[in-house]
Protein backbone atom coordinates (compact mmCIF):
# COMPACT_ATOMS: atom_id res chain seq x y z
CA UNK A 1 0.00 0.00 0.00
CA UNK A 2 1.20 3.51 -0.85
CA UNK A 3 -0.09 6.40 1.28
CA UNK A 4 -0.11 9.83 -0.40
CA UNK A 5 -0.38 13.07 1.60
CA UNK A 6 -1.77 16.29 0.11
CA UNK A 7 -1.85 19.29 2.42
CA UNK A 8 -3.33 21.70 -0.11
CA UNK A 9 -5.94 19.99 -2.34
CA UNK A 10 -8.36 21.85 -4.58
CA UNK A 11 -11.61 21.44 -6.44
CA UNK A 12 -10.25 21.78 -9.97
CA UNK A 13 -12.87 22.97 -12.46
CA UNK A 14 -12.31 23.15 -16.21
CA UNK A 15 -14.70 25.50 -18.01
CA UNK A 16 -14.65 25.24 -21.78
CA UNK A 17 -15.55 28.42 -23.67
CA UNK A 18 -15.50 29.41 -27.34
CA UNK A 19 -13.25 32.37 -26.54
CA UNK A 20 -12.22 34.42 -23.52
CA UNK A 21 -12.49 38.20 -23.66
CA UNK A 22 -11.80 40.45 -20.70
CA UNK A 23 -14.86 42.38 -19.49
CA UNK A 24 -17.41 40.16 -21.26
CA UNK A 25 -20.00 37.61 -20.14
CA UNK A 26 -19.17 34.11 -21.34
CA UNK A 27 -21.30 30.97 -21.57
CA UNK A 28 -19.56 27.67 -21.04
CA UNK A 29 -19.91 24.83 -23.51
CA UNK A 30 -18.79 22.26 -20.93
CA UNK A 31 -17.73 22.08 -17.29
CA UNK A 32 -15.65 19.33 -15.70
CA UNK A 33 -14.60 18.84 -12.08
CA UNK A 34 -11.84 16.75 -10.54
CA UNK A 35 -9.87 16.68 -7.31
CA UNK A 36 -6.61 18.58 -7.72
CA UNK A 37 -3.43 18.34 -5.67
CA UNK A 38 -0.09 16.66 -6.26
CA UNK A 39 -0.52 13.82 -3.82
CA UNK A 40 -4.00 13.11 -5.17
CA UNK A 41 -2.52 13.03 -8.69
CA UNK A 42 0.03 10.45 -7.57
CA UNK A 43 -2.73 8.34 -6.03
CA UNK A 44 -4.84 8.64 -9.18
CA UNK A 45 -2.03 7.45 -11.44
CA UNK A 46 -1.05 4.66 -9.05
CA UNK A 47 -4.68 3.53 -8.99
CA UNK A 48 -4.67 3.28 -12.78
CA UNK A 49 -1.41 1.33 -12.64
CA UNK A 50 -3.05 -1.20 -10.33
CA UNK A 51 -1.00 -0.28 -7.25
CA UNK A 52 -2.97 -0.25 -3.97
CA UNK A 53 -3.04 3.29 -2.66
CA UNK A 54 -4.90 5.56 -0.26
CA UNK A 55 -4.94 9.35 -0.31
CA UNK A 56 -4.94 11.51 2.79
CA UNK A 57 -4.47 15.18 3.65
CA UNK A 58 -6.70 18.05 4.76
CA UNK A 59 -9.94 19.39 3.37
CA UNK A 60 -12.91 21.29 4.73
CA UNK A 61 -16.27 22.91 4.13
CA UNK A 62 -18.70 22.14 1.30
CA UNK A 63 -15.81 21.87 -1.15
CA UNK A 64 -14.20 19.22 1.03
CA UNK A 65 -17.39 17.17 0.87
CA UNK A 66 -17.40 17.50 -2.92
CA UNK A 67 -13.80 16.31 -3.07
CA UNK A 68 -14.69 13.25 -1.02
CA UNK A 69 -17.55 12.41 -3.37
CA UNK A 70 -15.39 12.90 -6.46
CA UNK A 71 -12.60 10.65 -5.18
CA UNK A 72 -15.15 7.98 -4.27
CA UNK A 73 -16.61 8.21 -7.76
CA UNK A 74 -13.12 7.68 -9.21
CA UNK A 75 -12.57 4.66 -7.01
CA UNK A 76 -9.63 6.22 -5.18
CA UNK A 77 -9.57 5.22 -1.49
CA UNK A 78 -9.21 8.23 0.79
CA UNK A 79 -9.06 9.18 4.47
CA UNK A 80 -8.66 12.95 4.92
CA UNK A 81 -8.74 15.10 8.03
CA UNK A 82 -11.67 17.51 7.96
CA UNK A 83 -10.57 21.04 8.85
CA UNK A 84 -12.69 24.02 9.86
CA UNK A 85 -11.53 26.22 6.99
CA UNK A 86 -13.06 25.85 3.52
CA UNK A 87 -10.90 24.19 0.88
CA UNK A 88 -10.09 26.24 -2.21
CA UNK A 89 -11.41 26.00 -5.74
CA UNK A 90 -9.53 26.57 -8.96
CA UNK A 91 -11.06 27.36 -12.34
CA UNK A 92 -9.33 26.81 -15.68
CA UNK A 93 -10.90 28.41 -18.74
CA UNK A 94 -10.03 26.38 -21.82
CA UNK A 95 -10.46 27.64 -25.36
CA UNK A 96 -10.79 25.44 -28.48
CA UNK A 97 -7.26 26.29 -29.67
CA UNK A 98 -5.81 24.78 -26.49
CA UNK A 99 -5.04 28.08 -24.75
CA UNK A 100 -6.07 28.01 -21.10
CA UNK A 101 -6.25 30.53 -18.28
CA UNK A 102 -6.34 29.42 -14.65
CA UNK A 103 -7.42 31.17 -11.44
CA UNK A 104 -6.76 29.49 -8.08
CA UNK A 105 -8.30 30.66 -4.81
CA UNK A 106 -6.13 31.16 -1.70
CA UNK A 107 -5.53 27.94 0.28
CA UNK A 108 -7.45 26.93 3.35
CA UNK A 109 -6.05 27.41 6.85
CA UNK A 110 -4.92 24.50 9.02
CA UNK A 111 -4.65 24.78 12.80
CA UNK A 112 -1.91 23.16 14.86
CA UNK A 113 -4.44 20.69 16.25
CA UNK A 114 -5.60 19.75 12.73
CA UNK A 115 -1.98 19.31 11.63
CA UNK A 116 -1.41 17.04 14.63
CA UNK A 117 -4.49 15.01 13.67
CA UNK A 118 -3.14 14.46 10.16
CA UNK A 119 0.24 13.33 11.47
CA UNK A 120 -1.50 10.87 13.79
CA UNK A 121 -3.69 9.58 10.96
CA UNK A 122 -0.63 8.91 8.79
CA UNK A 123 1.26 7.15 11.57
CA UNK A 124 -1.77 4.96 12.31
CA UNK A 125 -1.66 3.68 8.72
CA UNK A 126 2.03 2.75 8.70
CA UNK A 127 1.28 -0.87 9.60
CA UNK A 128 -0.26 -1.39 6.14
CA UNK A 129 1.94 1.08 4.25
CA UNK A 130 5.11 0.40 2.24
CA UNK A 131 5.64 3.94 0.94
CA UNK A 132 4.61 7.34 2.25
CA UNK A 133 4.45 10.04 -0.46
CA UNK A 134 4.33 13.72 0.54
CA UNK A 135 3.49 15.98 -2.38
CA UNK A 136 2.59 19.58 -3.03
CA UNK A 137 2.65 22.87 -1.20
CA UNK A 138 1.80 23.70 2.39
CA UNK A 139 -1.31 25.89 2.77
CA UNK A 140 -0.13 27.79 5.85
CA UNK A 141 2.56 28.07 8.51
CA UNK A 142 0.92 25.61 10.90
CA UNK A 143 1.20 22.87 8.27
CA UNK A 144 4.75 23.64 7.10
CA UNK A 145 6.34 20.91 9.21
CA UNK A 146 3.78 18.15 8.57
CA UNK A 147 5.81 16.50 5.80
CA UNK A 148 8.90 16.62 7.97
CA UNK A 149 7.07 15.07 10.92
CA UNK A 150 5.48 12.21 8.98
CA UNK A 151 8.68 11.47 7.04
CA UNK A 152 10.58 11.31 10.32
CA UNK A 153 7.93 9.04 11.81
CA UNK A 154 8.03 6.80 8.73
CA UNK A 155 11.80 6.55 8.98
CA UNK A 156 11.58 5.50 12.63
CA UNK A 157 8.94 2.92 11.70
CA UNK A 158 11.12 1.46 8.95
CA UNK A 159 8.86 2.74 6.15
CA UNK A 160 10.12 4.34 2.94
CA UNK A 161 9.01 7.86 2.02
CA UNK A 162 9.14 10.18 -0.98
CA UNK A 163 9.00 13.98 -1.06
CA UNK A 164 8.01 16.39 -3.84
CA UNK A 165 7.30 19.87 -2.54
CA UNK A 166 8.79 23.36 -2.44
CA UNK A 167 9.39 26.26 -0.11
CA UNK A 168 9.64 25.75 3.64
CA UNK A 169 7.73 22.45 3.56
CA UNK A 170 10.34 21.06 1.17
CA UNK A 171 13.32 22.35 3.13
CA UNK A 172 12.03 20.86 6.37
CA UNK A 173 11.00 17.64 4.63
CA UNK A 174 14.45 17.11 3.10
CA UNK A 175 16.04 17.49 6.53
CA UNK A 176 13.91 14.56 7.74
CA UNK A 177 15.74 12.36 5.16
CA UNK A 178 13.11 10.72 2.98
CA UNK A 179 14.06 7.65 0.98
CA UNK A 180 13.46 9.53 -2.27
CA UNK A 181 13.33 13.17 -3.35
CA UNK A 182 11.85 14.39 -6.63
CA UNK A 183 12.35 18.08 -7.34
CA UNK A 184 12.38 20.24 -10.45
CA UNK A 185 15.34 22.39 -11.38
CA UNK A 186 13.68 25.69 -10.42
CA UNK A 187 12.67 24.38 -7.00
CA UNK A 188 16.20 23.08 -6.40
CA UNK A 189 17.71 26.48 -7.24
CA UNK A 190 15.21 28.28 -5.02
CA UNK A 191 16.08 26.00 -2.10
CA UNK A 192 19.82 25.51 -2.48
CA UNK A 193 20.94 28.23 -4.88
CA UNK A 194 23.57 27.71 -7.56
CA UNK A 195 23.09 26.94 -11.24
CA UNK A 196 21.75 23.89 -13.03
CA UNK A 197 22.86 24.13 -16.64
CA UNK A 198 25.46 21.46 -17.40
CA UNK A 199 25.49 17.74 -16.71
CA UNK A 200 28.13 18.36 -14.06
CA UNK A 201 25.85 20.91 -12.34
CA UNK A 202 23.16 18.26 -12.05
CA UNK A 203 25.68 15.72 -10.80
CA UNK A 204 26.70 18.04 -7.98
CA UNK A 205 23.02 18.62 -7.15
CA UNK A 206 22.41 14.88 -6.94
CA UNK A 207 25.51 14.49 -4.77
CA UNK A 208 24.03 16.99 -2.31
CA UNK A 209 21.06 14.68 -1.70
CA UNK A 210 23.22 11.55 -1.56
CA UNK A 211 25.55 13.24 0.89
CA UNK A 212 22.62 13.89 3.20
CA UNK A 213 21.78 10.20 3.26
CA UNK A 214 18.85 10.29 0.81
CA UNK A 215 18.91 7.07 -1.20
CA UNK A 216 17.12 8.08 -4.41
CA UNK A 217 16.95 11.50 -6.06
CA UNK A 218 15.42 12.74 -9.31
CA UNK A 219 15.79 16.29 -10.64
CA UNK A 220 13.46 17.12 -13.51
CA UNK A 221 13.68 20.02 -15.94
CA UNK A 222 10.40 20.22 -17.84
CA UNK A 223 10.64 18.54 -21.27
CA UNK A 224 14.44 18.55 -21.00
CA UNK A 225 16.42 15.55 -19.70
CA UNK A 226 16.08 14.67 -16.04
CA UNK A 227 18.86 13.37 -13.81
CA UNK A 228 18.65 10.58 -11.26
CA UNK A 229 20.80 8.71 -8.77
CA UNK A 230 20.57 5.73 -6.47
CA UNK A 231 23.43 7.09 -4.38
CA UNK A 232 26.04 5.05 -6.22
CA UNK A 233 25.51 5.72 -9.94
CA UNK A 234 23.80 8.55 -11.77
CA UNK A 235 21.90 8.77 -15.03
CA UNK A 236 20.83 11.34 -17.57
CA UNK A 237 17.37 10.41 -18.82
CA UNK A 238 15.98 11.88 -22.04
CA UNK A 239 12.17 11.72 -22.28
CA UNK A 240 10.42 10.61 -25.47
CA UNK A 241 9.22 13.30 -27.85
CA UNK A 242 5.48 13.89 -27.51
CA UNK A 243 3.04 16.57 -28.62
CA UNK A 244 2.22 18.35 -25.34
CA UNK A 245 -1.38 19.12 -24.45
CA UNK A 246 -1.20 19.71 -20.68
CA UNK A 247 1.97 19.11 -18.67
CA UNK A 248 0.20 19.67 -15.33
CA UNK A 249 0.77 16.62 -13.16
CA UNK A 250 3.60 15.15 -15.23
CA UNK A 251 5.92 15.17 -12.21
CA UNK A 252 3.23 13.47 -10.14
CA UNK A 253 2.75 10.81 -12.80
CA UNK A 254 6.52 10.33 -12.86
CA UNK A 255 6.58 9.64 -9.12
CA UNK A 256 3.74 7.15 -9.54
CA UNK A 257 5.58 5.34 -12.33
CA UNK A 258 8.82 5.20 -10.32
CA UNK A 259 7.09 3.88 -7.21
CA UNK A 260 5.04 1.34 -9.15
CA UNK A 261 8.27 -0.09 -10.56
CA UNK A 262 10.05 -0.09 -7.21
CA UNK A 263 7.06 -1.84 -5.66
CA UNK A 264 7.42 -4.49 -8.40
CA UNK A 265 11.04 -5.04 -7.37
CA UNK A 266 12.68 -3.33 -10.35
CA UNK A 267 16.01 -1.48 -10.21
CA UNK A 268 15.91 2.28 -9.74
CA UNK A 269 17.23 3.10 -13.22
CA UNK A 270 14.48 0.95 -14.71
CA UNK A 271 11.94 2.63 -12.43
CA UNK A 272 13.03 6.06 -13.67
CA UNK A 273 12.43 4.92 -17.26
CA UNK A 274 8.86 4.00 -16.41
CA UNK A 275 8.40 7.21 -14.46
CA UNK A 276 9.71 9.29 -17.37
CA UNK A 277 7.34 7.53 -19.75
CA UNK A 278 4.44 8.14 -17.35
CA UNK A 279 5.26 11.85 -17.22
CA UNK A 280 5.40 12.05 -21.01
CA UNK A 281 2.11 10.15 -21.36
CA UNK A 282 0.50 12.61 -18.97
CA UNK A 283 1.77 15.63 -20.91
CA UNK A 284 0.01 14.60 -24.09
CA UNK A 285 -3.42 14.39 -22.40
CA UNK A 286 -5.64 17.11 -20.98
CA UNK A 287 -6.76 14.97 -18.03
CA UNK A 288 -4.20 14.96 -15.22
CA UNK A 289 -2.45 11.73 -14.13
CA UNK A 290 -4.87 9.55 -16.05
CA UNK A 291 -2.52 7.81 -18.49
CA UNK A 292 -3.41 4.13 -19.05
CA UNK A 293 -0.69 1.54 -18.42
CA UNK A 294 -0.62 0.59 -22.10
CA UNK A 295 0.16 4.15 -23.19
CA UNK A 296 2.94 4.45 -20.64
CA UNK A 297 4.43 1.12 -21.73
CA UNK A 298 4.32 2.21 -25.37
CA UNK A 299 6.45 5.26 -24.56
CA UNK A 300 9.07 3.46 -22.49
CA UNK A 301 10.99 2.41 -25.59
CA UNK A 302 11.46 6.07 -26.49
CA UNK A 303 13.18 6.92 -23.19
CA UNK A 304 16.94 7.26 -23.62
CA UNK A 305 19.04 6.48 -20.54
CA UNK A 306 22.68 7.49 -20.40
CA UNK A 307 24.57 5.99 -17.45
CA UNK A 308 27.09 8.63 -16.44
CA UNK A 309 29.09 6.45 -14.07
CA UNK A 310 29.74 6.63 -10.32
CA UNK A 311 28.13 9.60 -8.58
CA UNK A 312 31.13 10.44 -6.39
Amino acid sequence: MILTVTLNPMLDKTVEVESLTRGRIHRATRVGMVVGGKGVNVARQLNLLGVPTIATGCWGGPVGKMLAALLSAEGIPHDFVEVASATREGVTYREPDGIWTAIFEPPHAVTSAEADALVSKCVARFSSTEWLVCCGSSPCEAADDVYSRVIGAARRAGKASALDSYGKAFRLGVEALPEMVKVNADEFRQTFGGTLETDEDFRHALRRFAGMGIRYAVITNGPQPCYATDGADWWKVVPPSVRPVNATGSGDSMIAGVLASLEAGERFDRAVVRGTAAGAANARMWEVSCAPSAEIAALEGGVLVEQRGPLQ
